[in-house]
C-alpha cells in the first residue's frame, strides 16, 4: 500500500507497505525535498513519481496489500482441492496436508505468492531445518479404526531431535510442487523455489539377503502353519511383489494352468481413509508374472487351506478369495503381513530384515545370476531398466568378479609378473589348482 504525505512547506514523504517473512507488513518510506518554485500541484505530481519508483524498487507495485493476489494459504487450498485431491492418492494427500499445516502455513501462510523470493524461501527452509520434530499422529476421532493400546507413539525425546535432511526435502518438494502449479496456471511468472538449494539426501543402501541366507529363510518358513503368511513371504521373495500388491491378490488372479499371476491392483492405507484399493504404484507396475514351481505348490496348498478354514466357520466366513486373509476370510490390514514378518524374522535370526527387503533380495539374486536386466525390470514393475540398475547396482559385483576371472584366463600368463613371490590370490578365492602346496617342513635350498 503506497501513501503520499506532505511533511513541510516543500517536503513530502512517500511510503509503501511490504511484507517481511518474519516481521509481517512493514513500511518503507522516503522523504523528498521539492523545488520551492514548483506549485503544490506539481510537487504532488513529483511525489507520485517518487512513490512509483519506490514501489518498483521494493517489488510491491500494487496499491493495496489485498491486491497482491493469492497468499500461500489461499493458494494452498486451491492447489489441494483442484490438483492434489483429484490426481494423487489419499496417502499423498494426507502427507501434503501435514506438511502444509505443520511448517508451511504457520510460517508462510499470509505471504502473497508474488512476494515470495528465493532469499525468503531459503530463510524459511533453514527455519524448518532447525525446528523440533512434530508428532504426526492423529487424534482418535480422526482415525479410520481405533489405535491399538500397545501401539508405540512418538516420545518427547524423539521429538526433540532435529529434522533429517529427508524430512526437510519433503517440505522443499511440497512447496516446489505447489508453486509450479501456480506458474502453470499463470498466477506466477516463475517459480522462486527453483533458485533455492535443494536439500541433499544420501539414499540408504538397499538391504538384501544373500542366496544362502534366503535359502535358510525358506527352510525356517517351511514350518509356518499359516499358509497365508507363508504365501505372502514367497510372493515377495520369489516374485518381487510389494506389500500392497500382496495384500490385494486373490486366487482368481492366478492362472493355475499357465503358472502366471496378474498384478493389477494394490492395497493401500491412510490413517483417515483406512484400507483402500487402488492401482499399483506406477503404470508399469501392472504386469503378468511367471511363477516358479515352488510358488505354484504353495498357492495350491493355500487354496486348500482356505477351503478348510471356510468349512470350519461357514456361517462366519467373509472371504472373497484373498490369498492373504484372516481366520474368517476377511482381508487383512495393509500392514499386518509386514508386522508378522518382522516378528518371524527376529525370532529366526534375521533381525532387522523388513518385508520389503524380500523384494530387494528377489531382484538382487536374479541380477547376480546373469538374468537380463530388462526381464528383471519387468518382474519388478520398473518402467525403465536403468532404475533397476541404479537401485541394484550392488548385485552386479559377482558378475564383475567373473569378468576379472575371464581376463585372468585370457591374459594371465602374459600379464603375470616374472617373480613368483609376487603372484597373489584374490582374497576369499582358492589358489590356482596347479600351484604347489607349501610344506613348512621342506628344507631350504
Amino acid at each position: 500500500m503506497g501513501t503520499i504525505e506532505k511533511r513541510g512547506k516543500n517536503s513530502w514523504r512517500v511510503g509503501v507497505q511490504v511484507f517481511d517473512l518474519f516481521k509481517g507488513w512493514q513500511w518503507v518510506r522516503k522523504t523528498i525535498r521539492m523545488d520551492p518554485g514548483l506549485s503544490q500541484e506539481k510537487q504532488r505530481e513529483k511525489a507520485q513519481e517518487a512513490l512509483n519508483i519506490l514501489m518498483e524498487e521494493v517489488g510491491a507495485n500494487r496499491e493495496q496489500p489485498g491486491d497482491l493476489g493469492h497468499t500461500v494459504r489461499t493458494w494452498s487450498d486451491i492447489w489441494m482441492e483442484q490438483h492434489v485431491k483429484p490426481n494423487c492418492s489419499p496417502v499423498t494427500y494426507g502427507n501434503y496436508r501435514f506438511l502444509l499445516d505443520s511448517r508451511i502455513l504457520p510460517l508462510l501462510g499470509d505471504v502473497p505468492l508474488v512476494l515470495l523470493t528465493p532469499m525468503k524461501l531459503t530463510e524459511w527452509l533453514n527455519a524448518v531445518r532447525d525446528a523440533p520434530r512434530l508428532s504426526t499422529r492423529l487424534e482418535e476421532e480422526e482415525l479410520a479404526r481405533p489405535r491399538a493400546p500397545s501401539q508405540k507413539l512418538t516420545t518427547e525425546k524423539q521429538q526433540a531431535k532435529p529434522l533429517s535432511n529427508k524430512t526437510v526435502l519433503h517440505y522443499y518438494t511440497c512447496m516446489e510442487s505447489m508453486l509450479s502449479a501456480a506458474v502453470r496456471l499463470e498466477y506466477l511468472d516463475r517459480n522462486p523455489m527453483e533458485r533455492v538449494t535443494r536439500p541433499k539426501v544420501r539414499k540408504p543402501k538397499v538391504k538384501v539377503l544373500s542366496e544362502e541366507r534366503a535359502v535358510e529363510l525358506l527352510r525356517c518358513l517351511a514350518d509356518e502353519p499359516n499358509m497365508c503368511y507363508r504365501s505372502a513371504v514367497l510372493l515377495a521373495l520369489l516374485c518381487g511383489l510389494r506389500l500392497g500388491e500382496v495384500g490385494e491378490l486373490k486366487l482368481s488372479d492366478v492362472d493355475f494352468d499357465k503358472w502366471t499371476i496378474d498384478i493389477s491392483r494394490a492395497l493401500k492405507y491412510s490413517p483417515r481413509a483406512g484400507n483402500y484399493v487402488a492401482e499399483p504404484k506406477t503404470e508399469s507396475s501392472e504386469r503378468l508374472i511367471s511363477l516358479p514351481m515352488g510358488m505354484m505348490v504353495v498357492l495350491e496348498e493355500t487354496k486348500k487351506y482356505q477351503e478348510e478354514c471356510q468349512q470350519l466357520v461357514p456361517h462366519l466366513w467373509k472371504g472373497e478369495g484373498w490369498i492373504v486373509h484372516g481366520w474368517d476370510g476377511r482381508q487383512l490390514h495393509h500392514d499386518t503381513p509386514s508386522k508378522w514378518f518382522r516378528k518371524f524374522a527376529d525370532a529366526h535370526g534375521f533381525q532387522g530384515v523388513r518385508f520389503h527387503d524380500l523384494r530387494h533380495t528377489h531382484a538382487s539374486i536374479l541380477l547376480g545370476n546373469n538374468m537380463d536386466v530388462v526381464a528383471v525390470a519387468g518382474r519388478m514393475g520398473h518402467g525403465d531398466p536403468t532404475t533397476t540398475l541404479r537401485v541394484y547396482a550392488h548385485a552386479l559385483e559377482r558378475r564383475d568378479r567373473e569378468a576379472a576371472r575371464t581376463l585372468d584366463r585370457l591374459f594371465g600368463d602374459i600379464a603375470m609378473p616374472s617373480r613368483p613371490e609376487l603372484q597373489l590370490t584374490r582374497k576369499g578365492q582358492p589358489a590356482a589348482d596347479d600351484a604347489p602346496a607349501q610344506d613348512d617342513e621342506a628344507p631350504v635350498k
